[in-house]
């Protein structure tokens, strides 16, 4: 199968390239964002100037033509060579913006119209100069009143002229009204192209640069997950599967050295092994011979015994014992450190070895005036039988050692969804809050038990810890719920498939909290 590798890139320019590829179509976005909305306002400003011009100039069109008409009359009826020059300076603005209005439409059939019209007033401003002229050549003393009259007659002979004129100003007004409208839909509709293409745009780029960050987000938190597992599996003692880690050149460097120290753990390990077993099992002979002699000495096969001799003898044959069970606890410890992809593995019914183990212990039960109270379902597993009796033996003996005379120890045996739930509980000192982080260590012994006097190896609840793991369970100690006690709540998964991540659990009294070993 493929791996992506990274043979020549450390995290920092991973992280580095990562940050620049995904900023890289943001910023292509926010470009082409930029670019079309200068666009747009430039589109926006040639168009507000030209309607404002075109509104402009069409308003001044009916001002001025309305003015010229004005300044036409006064011209037929006052003889004033001022009024002459107005007249002749208002055609002159007429002419200026109906040059202006040509130069700034496009439209042909507009433009002819502002071509007509500008004839049209030409004309109408050149017959009333003309009749101007007539008029003033003709005026003369007597002549007056002749004069008076046909001013009145050209006065009505150019109001046709001028209504003529005012209704086709009237239509061009009209016209560029129509025109301004089409130029604002215009206007709307690009600023509606442009609203699509940004969106298109930040459709395609802003995913694309999503898929960039999740991308190199994947390619950058999977060896830092490859890590954290290469931890969790040294931390719970599982040496046995290689370290790997591929990736930037840094985190490949790092996890080259968990394989090393991997190494170093397991051959330490096995060492440590190998020394118990080697050690227990050299001793175990020796042993026994001792204590077979102290057994011949305590009574007296080679010859009777004075009481000093008598008692240093029981104490050798007390010590002796005791030196044996702690031996067997230490081969116990031993095997329960195994491998435990190396475990035998076979259906258990536990209802049927809890039994067991509770009739092995019944006359302890009886000399002590024990009380159990069992709730047991029918539960078969996947599991190592004597490691799970070990489990099971080991918690009934220490709630028996540490139970007082007439006192109860509870066992509770049911099925959750994917796990087996073991639960053993007694009346006994229970175990001080600060000493509840180290009682699954090895030879570890509460301080409760040595002021009351209880023997023991330190290596029960150790023993339990490596069991439960090698079956990938977890192990709680939790509070009595009468107050008083101890309890101990043992998961394991009914198969290694349903197996979660390996823990030992300590909770906390009156905090509440639990810590994870």
């Amino acid at each position: 199968m493929y791996t992506f590798r990274f043979p020549s890139l450390s995290l920092s320019k991973l992280v580095l390239g990562g940050f620049v590829l995904a900023a890289l179509p943001l910023l292509v976005a926010i470009g082409s964002t930029v670019s079309a909305v200068d666009d747009l306002a430039a589109q926006s400003r040639k168009t507000v100037y030209s309607v404002a011009q075109l509104s402009q100039k069409s308003f001044m069109l009916m001002e001025r033509l309305s003015d010229l008409e004005r300044k036409g009359k006064q011209l037929l009826v006052f003889d004033d060579a001022d009024m002459r020059s107005a007249f002749k300076a208002m055609h002159e603005q007429v002419q200026d913006i109906v040059l202006d209005l040509r130069v700034r439409t496009e439209d042909e059939p507009l433009t002819a119209q502002l071509d007509q019209f500008g004839s049209d007033e030409a004309a109408a401003y050149q017959s009333v100069v003309e009749a101007y002229e007539s008029r003033k050549a003709k005026t003369q003393g007597p002549v007056q009143r002749r004069s008076s009259q046909g001013s009145s007659a050209a006065l009505e002979k150019f109001d046709g002229v001028f209504q003529a004129l005012g209704m086709r100003a009237r239509a061009l007004s009209q016209a560029y009204t129509v025109l301004i409208d089409e130029d604002v839909a215009m206007l709307d509709a690009h600023s509606k192209t442009v609203q699509d293409r940004i969106l298109v745009r930040s459709a395609v780029l802003v995913p694309g640069a999503a898929c960039l960050v999740a991308l190199f987000t994947v390619l950058i938190t999977r060896p830092i997950r490859q890590l954290e597992h290469a931890i969790r599996q040294l931390g719970s003692g599982d040496y046995q599967q290689p370290v790997s880690v591929r990736g930037p050149s840094d985190l490949t460097f790092l996890g080259e050295r968990l394989e090393w120290l991997r190494g170093r753990l397991n051959a330490l390990e096995e060492a440590k092994q190998q020394f118990m077993r080697h050690v227990s099992h050299e001793v175990k002979t020796p042993l026994a011979t001792i204590h077979e002699g102290t057994g011949l000495l305590a009574d007296e096969i080679v010859g009777e015994l004075n009481p000093e001799q008598k008692e240093i003898t029981q104490i050798l044959v007390s010590n002796t014992q005791r030196l044996e069970r702690l031996i067997a606890a230490l081969i116990n410890f031993s095997q329960a450190n195994a491998d435990p992809a190396a475990l035998r593995r076979e259906p258990v019914d536990m209802h049927a070895l809890v039994s067991e183990v509770l009739d092995e212990y019944q006359l302890r039960l009886r000399a002590n005036e024990l009380r159990v109270d069992s709730h047991l379902a029918k539960i078969e597993i996947e599991g190592n039988r004597e490691q799970l009796r070990t489990v099971v033996d080991n918690l009934l003996s220490n709630a028996v050692k540490y139970s007082p005379a007439g006192g109860l120890i509870s066992i509770r045996l049911c099925a959750l969804d994917h796990y087996m739930e073991l639960e053993v509980g007694d009346q006994g000192p229970g175990i001080a809050p600060e000493e509840r982080q180290q009682v699954f260590e090895p030879f570890f012994q509460g301080s409760k038990g040595r002021e009351l006097g209880i023997p023991g190896t330190g290596l029960g609840l150790a023993i339990v810890r490596e069991c439960v793991m090698s079956h990938h369970g977890s192990v709680e100690l939790l509070d009595a719920p009468v107050g008083k006690g101890t309890l101990v709540r043992v998961r394991i998964p009914w198969c290694e498939e349903s197996a979660p991540r390996l823990r030992v659990r300590i909770s906390l009294p009156r905090q509440g909290e639990s810590a994870d070993v």
